[in-house]
């Protein structure tokens, strides 16, 4: 380990400095422009500027490092020995900073041990060594790299290797999430048509011309993968299409998996005093690509900042009060579907499942720390909607009366998704039953740095930013534990539910909306009820009863309600479905009108076709069909919610041929589509029933706090 301890002093002299500035300006009668109570004011004041914080997103960023680049250490894989050395970092500075029964808690991974990578065009010219990135859960190359012919493939389909010999050469890839959907696609086919490794340029991702981006791979582990810039791309492709020799290239990448791999979960804490068996969840990630600097040394940063000022500001929750870092989120286990957000799954499901139906809210932090940022944003599930919506006059009252943010805040704001989104650690919690709040600083107009690249590192990061995401997280986690009856506003999942039941569809699939519609209509109005008693403040019975009844409905309807559709969404059980027979139902009236144009459009948007469709079929069954429609370990975080891929693929790419030739007789492929669409037509009837029997059950246990609050 390397450290880079003048730069994080002189860095830290600086915010000391504006530290200064940290006073709350009073109005004409001296009258202080917050509402924030006492304990409030003490956690924001214990903030500072956010000087803690910014040191350790220093620490985080460029120390504890698997290769050194430019400003210190970089690529913190899971399950690395540098993730190792960093979890015990943060154990002893979970500690020194006074949480309580610090542990690490170990579980499996595919550990990704990474040393760097790099490409070089041989002949016909030489180049220089290009910065090149591996991708996590792939291979490296030998010691002395691959060296071989390049072969252009474009987005890498089928099509794009017709009339194309790549046996035992190295093929150049755009890929692209809008039209193959992740790398492990064009890999895989690739693979099968006999490349040795692969040149990638991610289309999408590299913002800046000369960035070199990373992700995981979610494919299988039999072929290296390594990433160039855009303007190496460039260069290369032009080469490779002006060239009337072979272009030959070297690549290297140095990556080793250890399939017997550990990563730990770093658990600190503050217990409860009145309710040390209730819990409010404070988590993030600490592995990372590149430097991370915002993903997630910002998330670090806070969790560490939001503990220190709890502490030092002499705060007693009422509540247990959980900071967890977890590993495994960027990547953690090779050839499968569901290769990230490992460390939180395991954290939730398998060290500490009691805390499901026990925790009131998990805060989960990612990034939070872009320099300029001129605002706070409050979001999560529909369950905290109201409650988030009330927070929106605290942040906004402080930050504009508080120096140094109020020369430049802007007013907060609050939105609501109808889950946590799979691509971050948030997913495992939602599904167990724990309502998500994420609250950060935003409305930043800088664009210095890059998603997943070398550019995301401390240039793109202030203190005073990381103060106001530290504040507004603790306020609202102090908001929360001190609520006596616990501030859920279930009418809200109501009205999201309401949103995404498109009764059109539902009739047009032949089945009967009237059942769940009514049971959405009771629960919206029992729901409505029991929050018009909360906010009254004037209820009667036991807090405690009500609350262990309002915390078994959240986990109800939550982990009732949340599937991973297609793509990787995460969907109400009834949304995969609903969608599937609409696209199928299109397509096959589109050939029975004889529109061969408009029945492939619909089929296209069938789940898993839009990139199916440019796949061989070995590649497709594989990726799409075996591994999302088997339940098993491999699927992690989707497992028992993944919902049913229908194979349409050989219809599909024989009423593409029939197109190309002119063949009009479409019987065969519309009686075979319409059994399929009967089979999603089943699922879907199955899923509204589901959904119905949540409802009731939900409803129930809603009228019991009901009669508890009158």
């Amino acid at each position: 380990m390397k450290s880079n301890g003048i730069k994080a002093v002189l860095a830290i002299l600086v915010v000391c400095v504006l530290s200064l500035s940290l006073i709350p300006v009073a109005d004409a009668a001296g009258r202080l422009g917050n509402k924030l109570t006492s304990e409030e004011i003490a956690f924001a004041m214990a903030v500072g500027n956010g000087e803690y914080a910014y040191e350790q997103d220093w620490i985080y960023s460029y120390e504890y490092g698997e290769f050194e680049i430019d400003l210190g250490e970089a690529w913190r894989g899971a399950g690395s020995e540098p993730a190792h050395e960093y979890a015990m970092y943060l154990k002893d500075e979970m500690t020194d900073i006074g949480l309580q029964d610090v542990t690490l808690e170990g579980f499996p991974v595919h550990a990704y041990n990474y040393g760097g990578a790099s490409v070089q065009v041989l002949d016909p010219v030489e180049s220089e060594e290009w910065l090149a990135a591996g991708h996590g859960g792939l291979p490296g190359t030998p010691s002395d790299g691959i060296t071989a012919e390049i072969v252009y493939v474009g987005l890498g389909t089928m099509y794009d290797y017709e009339g194309k010999d790549v046996t035992g050469k190295l093929v150049l890839i755009d890929v692209s999430e809008e039209e193959m959907y992740w790398l492990q696609y064009p890999l895989y086919e690739a693979e099968l048509h006999g490349a040795v490794g692969a040149v990638v340029h991610w289309v999408e991702y590299q913002l800046l011309e000369d960035a070199v981006v990373t992700h995981d791979s979610e494919a299988r582990t039999t072929i290296p993968a390594v990433c160039i810039s855009h303007n190496n791309a460039e260069y290369l492709i032009d080469l490779i299409m002006t060239s009337d020799d072979p272009v030959t290239v070297k690549i290297w990448c140095d990556a080793d998996i250890d399939y017997d791999g550990v990563g730990n979960n770093v658990y600190g804490y503050i217990w409860g005093t009145t309710h040390p068996d209730e819990y409010i969840l404070i988590a993030d990630h600490y592995d990372k690509w590149w430097y991370g600097a915002d993903d997630n040394g910002a998330g670090v940063a806070r969790l560490l900042g939001i503990a220190k000022a709890m502490v030092n500001s002499g705060y007693m929750p009422s509540r247990t009060i959980v900071f967890l870092a977890t590993d495994a989120e960027e990547y953690g286990w090779t050839d499968t579907e569901f290769d990230w957000a490992l460390g939180a799954w395991w954290a939730i499901f398998d060290q500490h499942p009691d805390w499901a139906g026990k925790t009131l809210g998990a805060f989960c932090l990612e990034g939070g720390g872009t320099t300029g940022a001129t605002s706070v944003y409050a979001h999560g599930t529909p369950e905290t909607q109201m409650f988030r919506k009330g927070l929106l006059q605290l942040f906004n009252e402080w930050f504009s009366n508080t120096a140094p943010w109020s020369s430049y805040y802007v007013n907060s704001v609050e939105w609501t998704d109808s889950f946590a989104t799979t691509w971050a650690d948030e997913f495992s919690f939602c599904s167990a039953g724990i309502p998500i709040m994420n609250v950060g600083s935003w409305r930043s107009a800088y664009e210095g740095y890059d998603y997943h690249t070398q550019y995301d590192a401390m240039y793109g990061i202030s203190a005073e930013s990381l103060a106001m995401s530290i504040v507004s997280n603790g306020i609202a986690a102090i908001e929360m534990d001190r609520s006596v009856i616990i501030p859920y506003s279930f009418q809200k999942r109501a009205d999201d539910l309401g949103k995404q039941l498109e009764d059109w569809l539902i009739k047009a699939a032949g089945l009967d909306s009237t059942e769940i519609m009514q049971a959405l209509k009771e629960f919206y109005r029992v729901s409505d009820d029991v929050w018009k008693l909360i906010k009254s403040k004037q209820y009667s019975g036991d807090p405690d009863m009500i609350n262990a009844k309002l915390l078994e409905i959240a986990k109800l309807v939550l982990s009732d309600f949340t599937q991973v559709g297609g793509y990787v969404e995460a969907f109400y059980p009834h949304r995969h479905y609903q969608d599937d027979t609409w696209f199928l139902r299109e397509g096959i009236e589109s050939l029975e009108d004889g529109n061969i144009n408009r029945a492939l459009m619909w089929l296209s948007w069938v789940y898993g076709m839009y990139h199916g469709r440019w796949c061989s079929y070995e590649n497709y069954e594989y990726m799409q069909l075996d591994r999302w429609n088997d339940d098993n370990f491999n699927q992690f975080w989707a497992r028992g919610r993944t919902a049913n891929v229908i194979d349409i693929w050989d219809e599909y790419i024989t009423l593409w041929e029939k197109r190309m030739t002119g063949d009009k007789d479409f019987s065969d492929e519309i009686e075979s589509l319409w059994m399929k669409y009967n089979v999603q037509v089943e699922y879907f009837d199955a899923a509204l029933e589901d959904m119905t029997m949540t409802l009731y059950s939900a409803t129930e246990k809603l009228n019991d706090v009901k009669m508890m609050l009158m």
